[in-house]
């Protein structure tokens, strides 16, 4: 037996010693690289536009005729309407062009379908030509028409009802099934409203 007064206390390697200086360095340096982050993140959200919501009311815009070239408004007189903005150089916006074709020959009695490329006259006309699409595609190299909808991601799907409010938003791609029972409840809900 060891008396008391020769025992070695154990050292312990594991214990964390509290120094108020790095505490304060620790606490300096969160704040340094935080701050600068959250900043950014503000900035980012008061510059980039909102995407319009249901019940917003549906801004007007002009777009170009690929055809004749003449500028039309679109300003939504009452009727309902369907509206895709897309990008032809977009894997997701080609493939939710080729569903919006398909549905406005499934719904195009009731609704106004209308696609609006953002890219270039060549490249609009050449995709249009290779797919064969038969919805009417407007060119809006202004982007005046994403502006005022809040579109920063393509595509981007408006429904606007006859009141010309936005029914629906969105952006990015969907299958075509999510898109077709969209249309199914938004004709629904027009004829409720109309009845």
């Amino acid at each position: 037996m060891v008396p008391t007064s020769q025992r070695i206390a154990p050292s312990n390697q594991n214990t964390a010693h509290f120094e108020p200086g790095r505490f304060s360095a620790a606490i300096g340096l969160v704040l340094l690289l935080g701050i600068p982050v959250v900043l950014i993140i503000r900035i980012h959200q008061a510059i980039s536009p909102r995407l319009l919501s249901p019940a917003d009311p549906a801004p007007a815009f002009a777009a170009r005729d690929l055809n004749s070239n003449k500028v039309h408004q679109i300003g939504f007189d009452g009727t309902p309407t369907a509206l895709l903005f897309f990008s032809t150089d977009c894997p997701h916006c080609q493939r939710e062009l080729a569903s919006f074709d398909r549905l406005s020959r499934r719904f195009g009695d009731g609704i106004l379908f209308l696609a609006i490329s953002l890219s270039g006259r060549t490249k609009t006309t050449e995709l249009i030509a290779h797919n064969r699409f038969g919805v009417r595609i407007l060119l809006d190299e202004g982007n005046t028409g994403p502006d005022r909808f809040g579109v920063d991601v393509v595509p981007a799907l408006f429904l606007v009802g006859a009141d010309k409010k936005i029914a629906y938003s969105a952006s990015g791609e969907q299958t075509f099934a999510a898109r077709e029972q969209l249309l199914l409840d938004f004709t629904s809900s027009m004829r409720s409203i109309g009845n």
